[in-house]
Parts: structure tokens; sequence; C-alpha cells
């Protein structure tokens, strides 16, 4: 039998949760967002208590790394993207 590595999904999915949570971490930190747990005792997301200019700040972050070739690693690049759609998708602004 042949080595084999099972649920590389799985492992993607936590990669994926531990790259939104650290970038999460770190734009609340820039901003000095507060987020507050809701009626269920789960924390607020970030993408709630953000504003269209950090949304705008961080696109533009994200621009400037591909356009002048700085290295973002990619989970990072994903979960920045992610907050800044989901973002908009909330509050209707495409």
């Amino acid at each position: 039998m042949a080595f084999e590595v099972f649920k590389m999904g799985k492992l993607s999915d936590h990669l994926e949760s531990e790259a939104y949570g650290w970038v999460a971490h770190w734009i609340k930190q820039e901003y000095g967002l507060e987020v507050t747990e809701n009626e269920y005792g789960y924390e607020q997301d970030v993408v709630e208590v953000m504003t269209e200019e950090h949304v705008k700040e961080i696109e533009q972050f994200l621009d400037d790394t591909l356009t002048e070739k700085l290295w973002i690693e990619p989970y990072a690049n994903t979960a920045l993207n992610s907050i800044c759609d989901r973002w908009r998708d909330e509050n209707d602004k495409w």
C-alpha cells in the first residue's frame, strides 16, 4: 500500500479559518475596533464593526501587494479578500 494523506479539504478549511482569525485580529488591532458578544454568546465578526474606509484601505493594501509584487501569504490574501467581500455584500457597496 502506498502512502496517502487523507482529509486534505479538512486541512485546507482549518488553515483558512486560522488565517481569517489571524487577519481579523490585526484588523481589530490596527483600527482599534471593539467587538461584542451576540445574543448567543459568540464574538461579533469583525465585518460587523468595520467601515467603508477600513475596507478601502485593506483593498488598497491588497492591490499594492499585487502591483508592487510584494509577498503576502496566500491564505491571508484570501481571508482579507473574503472580509472585504462580505462587508460589501452586507452593506450593498458594490
